[in-house]
């Protein structure tokens, strides 16, 4: 019998086709009886001939009855090598082919057989094949009963499931521990499934924290934003580095760079999001403080322009008036050598005189504009320290009250006591010196020049030097404190002014942080109006901030009133000044600057631990060079919070809160 042989005598069923499905729909039974027909045997050695399954039957010894050409194909060998022998023919190995007989004849013995299982063959060939074999009984007239048995070749097909199984693998394992932190979600923002990395850039440790969060409400800081997201990913599919902000387990807000892929099911319909975030916080921070610094730099590079020009044009009007009373000193000195005897005794004192007062104009100049010089430029000591305003005013006033007295204009300081203020007792007694002496200028005998409090708020002191003169222009007060006008003019008894001694005072008045301003009416007086930070601050609720770089106080200033509002921050330009602000206001925190003139950093910390009433306060040290020399010295001291320049505003929230100040996330 070879593999084109028809079976007249064998009745298969005519379900006995290829399909799987069909062996199981049309052969329910162990064994089934067909009554003979031509249609039905025709039907069955077509697909005997055709089809791409193995076939074979084998009688209750096993021996091979038939076998079609693709089963002698699966198995490398032909029908005479197969038909009449033992169905383990095929296989190499005793064991197999004992074990294997043994329950074919077990099957032969309960009339039960599986109809569908899958195996790994390793046949004679070498070849090593996974089938998927389906069996059952049939009857035939002449041999009795038989079985008949399929087997489907699925060796590609699990090779395509292991690699399909590999591949998965390996993406499960891609996904687990990747750095980056990856996430599946529903489109509701139900986290699925998150690595490590995910955890870690949220602040959790273990996915079970995460499983009922959702990522549009739980982590994310804008709903909107998640919606334009989910849309985008229906419209398109895919997005990619969409920045968003998310909120970690301590709250913190983090930045984060999305790339994201919707996931759809056998419809077409969108069930889900699978994506990745990148952690772009530092990032942003540094772009901010690149962009500030640049901002900060572009403004910096157009106020010193402008500076530049008022500069130039303020020197060459200066130049001008040094160099014009020299012309008439040396004209008078000249006459004096060469034409002594010619001249008088009058004539001879009156230009003596003119010597005199021009070099006592010059002499004038000269101070003011080194005053202006040394306040503007920052190279003037100062001693800021606690002070009571009234104290100045009266010594001003003492010190102008023989000029009062020649004029017969009456002084008066009408304010109060206790005017507390930070300043310099120098600068401000010039300040008041200098606009008293303005005011007797130009009022005529008779009149009166007052000092008064006009306004008391709970931020500063609004006070005023008040005269009943000739009053100043309209069109001249805007000329008063302008580097680049020169104004002057004559006082009501001829004096000659400088152009610079309201100059000075606007320079000494924004060196304490204040604002000077002038209302004036002509035939009727003028008020220089003066305002000044106060110092109304409770010992314990201040942050004291010290560095000698007023950009920097005033940058920490902002990091630390987004961070803690409600607290006070009190200033300090240097070690010894922050040393007696600690001791009077014992402030909550330092926060210090290390390379600062006369007492650095360092010297100050020692001068705070070594003083029992300030030695409990915790102190940030802001250093542009952590050596660790210093890293040493501080730690002696007790002090281990150092943050290295530029600081962030992120990095003043952590410590804040690490530190326990309320108010900091």
């Amino acid at each position: 019998m070879n593999s084109q042989t028809t079976f007249p005598n064998i009745l298969p069923m005519t379900g006995a086709i290829v399909s799987k499905s069909a062996l199981r729909t049309l052969f329910k039974g162990d064994i089934h009886t067909y009554s003979r027909n031509n249609y039905s045997t025709a039907i069955f050695e077509t697909l005997w001939t055709h089809s791409r399954d193995g076939m074979r039957l084998t009688d209750k010894h096993g021996i091979i009855v038939a076998v079609n050409k693709s089963f002698c194909d699966l198995v490398k060998m032909k029908s005479y090598e197969l038909v009449g022998k033992l169905f383990t023919v095929v296989y190499p190995l005793l064991e197999d082919r004992e074990r294997l007989l043994s329950t074919y004849q077990m099957v032969f013995m309960t009339g039960v057989c599986q109809t569908m299982n899958e195996s790994h063959l390793v046949l004679q060939s070498g070849k090593t094949p996974d089938v998927e074999t389906s069996a059952l009984f049939v009857d035939t007239e002449n041999t009795g009963k038989l079985l008949f048995t399929q087997f489907h070749n699925i060796t590609e097909r699990r090779k395509t499931e292991l690699i399909l199984q590999e591949s998965e693998a390996k993406y499960r394992g891609l996904f687990a521990n990747s750095i980056q932190a990856m996430f599946e979600s529903t489109l509701s923002g139900k986290i699925l499934n998150a690595n490590k990395s995910f955890l870690r850039l949220m602040g959790y440790h273990s996915f079970d924290e995460i499983v009922n969060l959702n990522i549009q409400h739980d982590l994310g800081v804008h709903d909107d934003t998640y919606n334009d997201i989910v849309t985008i990913l229906g419209t398109r599919g895919y997005i990619r580095n969409v920045e968003i902000q998310l909120k970690r387990k301590n709250g913190k807000i983090i930045t984060v760079m999305e790339n994201a892929r919707a996931l759809f099911d056998e419809t077409g319909e969108m069930i889900g999001i699978e994506g990745v975030f990148e952690d772009i916080t530092a990032k942003k921070s540094l772009e901010q403080k690149f962009n500030t610094t640049l901002q900060t730099l572009e403004e910096a590079k157009l106020r010193l322009l402008d500076l530049h020009v008022q500069k130039n044009k303020f020197l060459s009007i200066i130049s001008h008036d040094l160099r014009s009373p020299f012309s008439s000193i040396l004209g008078f000195c000249d006459i004096l050598l060469h034409y002594d005897k010619m001249l008088s005794l009058p004539e001879r004192m009156q230009f003596v005189e003119f010597i005199r007062e021009a070099t006592q104009d010059q002499l004038g100049i000269v101070n003011n504009l080194l005053d202006w010089a040394r306040i503007e430029s920052g190279r003037m000591h100062t001693d800021f320290r606690d002070l009571d305003l009234h104290e100045i005013m009266n010594k001003s006033i003492s010190s102008m009250l023989g000029l009062a007295y020649q004029k017969e204009i009456q002084l008066v300081n009408q304010a109060p006591r206790k005017i507390f203020m930070r300043g310099d007792h120098q600068l401000l007694l010039q300040l008041f010196t200098n606009l008293i002496g303005n005011a007797l200028k130009f009022t005529p005998s008779g009149g009166q020049i007052f000092i008064e409090l006009l306004q008391e708020e709970t931020d500063h002191w609004t006070v005023a030097v008040r005269d009943t003169g000739i009053g100043i222009p309209g069109a001249d007060v805007c000329k008063l404190f302008k580097i680049e006008e020169k104004y002057t003019r004559k006082g009501l008894n001829g004096e000659i002014g400088t152009g610079l001694g309201l100059k000075v005072c606007h320079e000494i008045v924004q060196k304490h942080h204040g604002s000077i301003s002038v209302q004036s009416t002509p035939g009727e007086g003028t008020s220089f109006i003066i305002q000044f930070p106060k110092v109304s601050i409770q010992p314990g609720k201040v942050i004291l901030i010290v560095d000698d770089e007023y950009g920097a106080r005033i940058l920490h200033t902002k990091y630390i009133q987004r961070v803690l509002p409600e607290v006070q921050i009190v200033h300090a330009s240097d070690g010894e000044e922050a040393f007696h602000l600690a001791q009077e206001l014992r402030p909550m925190l330092i926060i210090t600057d290390q390379g600062m003139p006369n007492v650095n950093g360092t010297d100050l910390s020692k001068k705070l631990k070594e003083d029992p009433s300030t030695n409990s306060i915790p102190i940030i040290f802001v250093t542009g060079h952590d050596s660790y020399a210093m890293q040493e010295t501080l730690k002696l001291l007790g002090i281990t919070t150092i943050l290295p320049k530029p600081v962030s505003l992120e990095q003043f929230e952590v410590l804040l809160a690490h530190m326990g100040f309320k108010g900091a996330s």
